[in-house]
C-alpha cells in the first residue's frame, strides 16, 4: 500500500510511541524495585522467626529466675523455721540442736548455690535481652526500608499510569491519519507481541529478523519509499527507510 508523506510521518511516530508505551507498560507490570521489596519481605519474615526464637530464650531465662526465686524463698522459709526451733530449744537434746544447726547450714548452702545460679541466669537474661533488642532494631530497619520501597513502587506505578495515558493520547493523532487497512495490520501485529511496524535498513525484517528474498528486496529498493509491505513471517507492517 502506498501512503503519503504525512502518513509516513504518522507511521514513524506511531512506531516510536508504541515502543515507548510497551516499555512503560513493562515497567509498570515489573517494577524496578519489586525484587528489592520481595527481598525485604523475605528478610522481615526471617527476622520475625529469629525474634520468636530470641523471645523464647528470654522467656526461658525469666522462668528460670522466677523458679530460682521460689526455691530460694522456700529454703529461707525452712531456715527461718529451723532457726526458730533452735532458738526456742524446748525439748531439744544436744544431738537435736546439732542436727538443727546442720540442717540450717545445709539450707544456707543451698541458698548460696541457688543465688549463684540466679546471678548466672540474670547474666544470660541480660545477654538474651540484648539479642532480642538487636533483632527488634533490625526488624525496625527492614520495616522502614520496606515501607520506603513500597511507597516508591506505588508512586512510580501511578506516574507510569499517567505516562501510559499520555502516550496513548499522543498516539491518537497519528492513528487517525493512518489508512484503516494499514492500522488494522499494525494493531494485529501489536496484539501478537510485535512492534506493529518496522523501518527496513536492509533485506531483513526489523520486527522478527526474517530475511527478505533478494528479488523482493531489489523490488522494494526500486519502488516508492512510501510503499508499505507486510512481513510474510510476523505480518508486521514494513516501510523502507527513505
Amino acid at each position: 500500500m502506498l501512503i503519503t508523506d504525512s502518513q509516513r510521518t504518522a507511521l514513524q511516530t506511531l512506531i516510536e510511541l508504541t515502543a515507548n508505551g510497551r516499555a512503560l507498560q513493562f515497567e509498570h507490570d515489573n517494577p524496578k524495585r519489586a525484587e528489592e521489596l520481595q527481598e525485604l519481605i523475605a528478610r522481615h519474615k526471617e527476622l520475625g522467626q529469629k525474634r520468636t526464637e530470641a523471645a523464647a530464650v528470654v522467656d526461658g531465662h525469666q522462668q528460670a529466675i522466677t523458679e530460682g526465686t521460689r526455691l530460694i524463698e522456700a529454703q529461707r522459709s525452712k531456715i527461718e523455721k529451723k532457726t526458730a526451733e533452735l532458738n526456742d530449744g524446748t525439748g531439744l537434746t544436744s544431738r537435736d540442736m546439732v542436727n538443727l544447726q546442720e540442717e540450717i547450714a545445709g539450707h544456707e548452702a543451698r541458698v548460696s548455690e541457688l543465688e549463684e545460679s540466679q546471678l548466672e541466669e540474670m547474666e544470660k537474661l541480660e545477654a538474651a535481652e540484648g539479642e532480642l533488642a538487636a533483632v527488634d532494631d533490625r526488624i525496625g530497619e527492614v520495616t522502614a526500608s520496606g515501607k520506603e520501597a513500597q511507597t516508591a513502587v506505588k508512586d512510580r506505578k501511578a506516574e507510569l499510569r499517567d505516562l501510559i495515558a499520555e502516550n496513548q493520547s499522543a498516539a491518537s493523532g497519528p492513528r487517525s491519519e493512518m489508512p484503516q487497512q494499514l492500522l488494522a495490520a499494525f494493531d494485529a501485529n501489536v496484539r501478537q507481541g510485535g512492534p506493529g511496524a518496522a523501518l527496513l535498513n536492509g533485506p531483513n525484517c526489523q520486527a522478527c529478523g526474517q530475511e527478505i528474498g533478494g528479488a523482493a528486496w531489489h523490488g522494494m529498493l526500486g519502488a516508492d519509499a512510501n510503499e508499505t509491505y507486510e512481513c510474510e513471517e510476523c505480518e508486521a507492517v514494513l516501510l523502507r527507510r527513505s
